[in-house]
């Protein structure tokens, strides 16, 4: 580990309060995590080998959010770039902690190391688990963690969360029912958006103000397509603009709102409906998990289809279809007993729709 490129000049790391400063000094990190006999620490350790070394790029896997999953470089000034951003925009201080319970395989955790290297905090290595925060007992001022990873803290130890200052969530969506539950607690938790292409994300959402949408970062702007979906522009952290296929919908202070994807889109009876604006109308009526899907039909084409989780069906009362258009109303209820859902804990269209067939 030599050299005098930007990204080496962030050359002293904290972990759980010890300083390593210097080349040598982490050299001998990288050493002690390698030899650990933990996986996630190893990862941790070939991450700094991969940062520290004589490339201005590293590669990554991208998710498939502006396309099919492939392999991408990034820049490593972009990763510094994009840990800039976070730490001016939760304005975080040399110091903080911050929890890194993410695997540092994929983006969000190596980001999580990046950050602390740039803003010299004091990284502290969890548990790359379902409960990061399972034997916790430190006050934490920053991390980062997925919607499962939150959903299952506020289900097993709801207090633990209390121990946070600053929690960044992403990875996919947050149900209604963890939103509700951090609204009502003394956390300042945020909802992310971004993707490997945008070298992790590019605005966040508070959950406290969670119906004004996601704010920008620093150096950031947007417009959208002939199809109404993102296209984004950071050109600190990607040359080119960045077309997603995620509907929304801009406000005049630059802020977003979500409205669904557009690969999710229903054709039914040539009206192009979008799922996810349906659920959010019949979401406070509807007191467990749902999603409007849509099943083949010889008339429509596609059928819209209310798809519910729930084993106790006669405890289910029709929602009012009055709030819907016309077209927005269901033709068929369907029981699940569970839905298939993705590793961060969102319900998976596609597998629920192959069930419908």
């Amino acid at each position: 580990m030599t050299g005098d490129s930007l990204y080496k000049k962030y050359n002293v790391l904290t972990v759980d309060g010890c300083s390593y400063n210097g080349f040598e000094a982490i050299n001998e990190l990288v050493d002690t995590l390698k030899s650990n006999g933990d996986k996630e620490k190893a990862s941790i350790a070939e991450f700094l080998i991969e940062w520290f070394d004589d490339s201005d790029t590293i590669q990554l896997q991208t998710s498939g959010s502006t396309g099919k999953p492939k392999q991408i470089v990034v820049k490593k000034k972009a990763m510094l770039a994009s840990a800039k951003k976070t730490i001016q925009f939760l304005q975080l201080t040399e110091g903080a902690t911050a929890l890194l319970c993410l695997s540092a395989n994929y983006i969000a955790g190596k980001m999580m190391i990046v950050r602390a290297l740039l803003g010299r905090f004091n990284l502290l290595l969890g548990n790359v688990a379902s409960n990061p925060l399972q034997n916790n007992q430190q006050k934490i001022d920053f991390a980062a963690m997925v919607p499962m990873q939150v959903y299952q803290v506020l289900k097993e130890n709801h207090d633990a969360l209390k121990q946070i200052n600053h929690l960044i969530i992403g990875g996919g969506s947050l149900n209604r029912t963890c939103v509700k539950q951090l609204r009502n607690m003394d956390v300042n938790a945020w909802e992310t958006y971004g993707m490997t292409e945008t070298v992790s994300h590019i605005a966040m959402r508070s959950i406290k103000l969670y119906d004004k949408g996601f704010q920008l970062l620093p150096n950031v702007n947007i417009s959208v397509d002939e199809r109404q979906c993102l296209v984004i522009e950071a050109s600190d952290v990607n040359d080119q603009k960045l077309v997603t296929n995620d509907l929304v919908e801009v406000d005049s202070h630059n802020r977003f709102t979500i409205k669904g994807r557009y690969d999710n889109i229903i054709n039914s009876g040539g009206v192009k409906l979008v799922p996810e604006i349906i659920e959010s109308k019949l979401q406070n009526q509807i007191p467990f998990d749902f999603i409007i899907s849509s099943k083949a039909d010889e008339v429509l084409g596609q059928k819209l289809v209310l798809v519910l989780e729930s084993k106790n069906r006669e405890a289910f009362i029709d929602p009012d279809y009055s709030i819907l258009k016309r077209f927005e109303i269901p033709k068929e209820l369907v029981f699940i007993d569970e839905f298939p859902r993705t590793e961060s804990g969102k319900l998976h269209r596609i597998k629920t729709k192959l069930l419908l067939e």
